[in-house]
């Protein structure tokens, strides 16, 4: 009962998703024990207005999105602003990581300079190293942050996508 307590105050205490070989060591609690207790705190939170939710490879405590609605007056929102422009960039990276900037602007038809540069800053891409091929350029992948911030556990989350359906759709063709 005090194991789960210790994993259950970790957690609330955490402002960013904690993972559970990360509780396992800092709270001497066998791997396994923190697996077990993880599923018993995720099953008594999911009817409630706290809901234990995996994200980011790490646990975190969230309102439960039913209630949200209701609950915003008690908080100053401030998410991150992303434009057409940005999410188109970041979504190129996201499907196709790792990938160089004239990778990105090959598939967009517009230089990435400033979205990379934004989306460095905000935390939500980062250098991943650099290309094998002539002037090694650098190649950019998601963050931590990213998954965070789309509410994802990892990038096998990401929907589903066939870019000919897609791009077939846009052009007007059948």
């Amino acid at each position: 009962m005090r194991e789960k307590k210790l994993l259950e105050a970790a957690i609330f205490l955490s402002q960013e998703p904690v993972k559970p070989e990360e509780l396992s060591e800092k709270l001497k609690i066998p791997a396994e024990k923190v697996k077990e207790l993880l599923e018993e705190l995720s099953e008594e939170y999911s009817n409630r207005g706290i809901i234990l939710k995996k994200v980011s490879g790490g646990y975190r405590f969230f309102t439960a999105p039913e209630l949200s609605p209701d609950l915003k007056e008690f908080v100053e929102d401030k998410p991150v602003k992303l434009s057409r422009h940005l999410l188109e960039v970041l979504a190129i990276i996201a499907y196709n990581q790792p990938i160089t900037k004239r990778e990105i602007a090959m598939i967009r038809g517009q230089n990435p300079d400033g979205a990379i540069k934004s989306l460095l800053e905000k935390g939500l891409i980062e250098v991943a190293g650099r290309a094998p091929t002539p002037g090694r350029p650098k190649l950019y992948r998601t963050t931590e942050s990213f998954l965070y911030h789309f509410g994802l556990n990892s990038l096998e989350e990401l929907p589903k996508i066939n870019l000919e359906e897609e791009v077939g759709q846009n052009s007007g063709s059948p």
